[in-house]
C-alpha cells in the first residue's frame, strides 16, 4: 500500500469520526436548549452540558447506552460522580426518546475532617487581629458565624 493511500484512508477515518462527534455535540446542544425551554436553572443546564461533553471528549459514543454504561463502570470516579453521570445521561436518553437499564451507584459515606485544637490555635495565631478575635470567639463559645456577626 502506498503511503499516500494510507494517509488518505486515515484522513477519511478522521473526518468520519469528526462528523460523528459534531453530530453528537449537536444533539447535546438541542438537549440543553430543550432544558432551557423547560425552565431548568442555568447551573443545571451547564452541569448537564459539562457531563455530556466530557463523555464525548473522552471518546465515548453517547448514542450507544451500552458503551456509556461500560465507560462509567471502568472510569476512575467516585460512586457519587458515577451516580450523577448516570442521572444526566438518563435525562439525555429520555430527551432522545430512548431508554436503558441504568446501573445503580450509591455514594460512599466519608468521615468529615475535624481539626485538632492545636490546628485551630495555629490558624488563630496566623490570622490578623480582627479575624483572630472572631475565630477565638467561635472556638470558645461554639456559636455559629452568623450569630457571632449579629
Amino acid at each position: 500500500m502506498k503511503p499516500e493511500s494510507r494517509i488518505e484512508e486515515w484522513a477519511a477515518g478522521a473526518t468520519e469520526k469528526a462528523k460523528a462527534e459534531a453530530e453528537l455535540k449537536g444533539k447535546v446542544l438541542e438537549f440543553l436548549w430543550h432544558m432551557k425551554k423547560q425552565g431548568k436553572r442555568p447551573i443545571t443546564i451547564k452541569g448537564h452540558g459539562n457531563v455530556l461533553n466530557t463523555l464525548i471528549r473522552r471518546g465515548v459514543d453517547i448514542s450507544d447506552p451500552d458503551k456509556v454504561k461500560e465507560y462509567i463502570a471502568t472510569a476512575d470516579w467516585k460512586y457519587s460522580t458515577k451516580r450523577t453521570v448516570v442521572l444526566v445521561y438518563q435525562n439525555f436518553l429520555k430527551f432522545l426518546g430512548k431508554s436503558w437499564e441504568p446501573p445503580k451507584y450509591k455514594p460512599e459515606s466519608t468521615i468529615p475532617f475535624i481539626s485538632t485544637e492545636a490546628e485551630i490555635d495555629l490558624l488563630i495565631t496566623c490570622s490578623g487581629k480582627r479575624l483572630a478575635t472572631f475565630l477565638q470567639l467561635l472556638k470558645e463559645t461554639g456559636v455559629r458565624p452568623g450569630e457571632a456577626l449579629n
